[in-house]
């Protein structure tokens, strides 16, 4: 799955460069649940609407957006819902695009891919801090943004502890692998996040309007 700088370029893009704080928590919200411990793997999944090792269909994510989006009217809750569901999407498009391609281009030992990988997304995400003009503007909308709880998936403690832990890593130096990486390069990293905020931004269109007459 990418990590959070790939999740806050996706908000940025879906948002036309003005994402508000609750997205930008939202779309990293389906992950407060490794804030919990101890954590289960069934548990893990159930954040991203994953049944039987399987992610949700479009249609069960449509529903269930709906759903969440009406539970509360206030605009910054619409939008913690919209980060929370953008999340889920790129991940599975992440899963079916990037980490395919990554698994199949992986010529290592099999027992170090787990490494490899965690060393390159690590590195895309201080990459992506360097070089996104809206880098520094997102670590500041996160902490003032609003914390939401989504039940039953994920509490407001857990994502507020998660949103601190993230942050406080990402501003530390010294987790920068400092390498080039082979299989997620950059380009293809952006172009992953250009093409799936122009899905989501269509598919938020038409969730959008379904939610309205509903």
């Amino acid at each position: 799955m990418p990590w959070p700088m790939v999740h806050f370029a996706v908000a940025e893009k879906i948002s036309l460069s003005n994402p508000s704080p609750e997205l930008l928590i939202g779309s990293i919200s389906p992950d407060a649940i490794h804030a919990r411990d101890p954590v289960t793997r069934a548990e893990k999944g159930l954040t991203h609407l994953v049944s039987e090792g399987r992610f949700a269909s479009i249609e069960t994510l449509k529903m269930n957006y709906i759903a969440y989006l009406n539970k509360h009217a206030d605009a910054e809750w619409k939008e913690f819902v919209k980060g929370y569901f953008a999340h889920i999407y790129t991940d599975m498009r992440w899963t079916e695009a990037l980490y395919a391609d990554f698994s199949k281009a992986y010529d290592e030992e099999s027992s170090k891919i787990r490494d490899t990988y965690n060393q390159e997304v690590s590195q895309v995400e201080f990459v992506l801090m360097r070089s996104a003009e809206w880098a520094d503007g997102a670590i500041a909308k996160l902490r003032q943004a609003q914390v939401y709880a989504m039940e039953p998936f994920v509490t407001k403690d857990e994502v507020s502890k998660y949103r601190d832990i993230k942050l406080a890593w990402l501003l530390d130096p010294s987790n920068e692998p400092g390498i080039e990486t082979k299989y997620f390069i950059e380009d293809a990293v952006m172009r992953f996040i250009e093409n799936t905020a122009n899905e989501l931004i269509d598919l938020f269109r038409e969730w959008n309007l379904e939610a309205e007459r509903s």
